[in-house]
């Protein structure tokens, strides 16, 4: 006599491997990806100058080459949340933290402003000459405004 197909032991064989196979595979199953860390380049925008001025970028430690310009302009990299905007000269500091969407356009007169958007904001305080020196040097030591340690007007965004 001819078999045709799988004896009842045959397949309850294969099933046990199956089910063996489904048993260890359940935790890769119904366990989710960990979501990738978001990591964000890190770096600033510098402006400063009077009459004719300089800008430059630095991100991750890397520095774009000075440019002198009419007037600045800050494009803000694609992707970053947090924006620290700090404006300086030898006898006043100022800072704030706004979201920046949109190209912004930085005047450096008596005083130092920011507009874009249809909005102009006014950067003014006062601070001692050594509280801003140590600022600076603490935290952007190679900046150009530090100049190192002779300070001069201008404007850091970072990110």
């Amino acid at each position: 006599m001819v078999k045709r197909g799988f004896s009842l032991a045959e397949a309850l064989v294969v099933m046990v491997i199956i089910s063996i196979f489904f048993a260890a595979a359940a935790k890769v199953f119904t366990t989710r990806p960990k979501p990738k860390k978001q990591i964000n380049a890190h770096g600033y925008y510098e402006c400063y100058g009077s009459g004719s001025f300089q800008q430059r970028y630095v991100r991750d430690g890397i520095e774009s080459p000075t440019v002198s310009v009419s007037k600045c302009t800050f494009e803000p990299p694609t992707g970053i949340a947090f924006f620290n905007i700090n404006s300086y000269s030898p006898i006043a500091h100022s800072s704030f933290e706004p979201n920046i969407n949109n190209t912004i356009t930085i005047s450096i007169n008596s005083g130092i402003s920011i507009s874009g958007d249809g909005k102009q904001i006014s950067l003014s305080s006062n601070g001692t000459q050594d509280e801003i020196r140590m600022f600076l040097k603490s935290l952007y030591p190679d900046s150009k405004l530090y100049n190192g340690g002779s300070i001069l007007k201008g404007i850091i965004i970072s990110w």
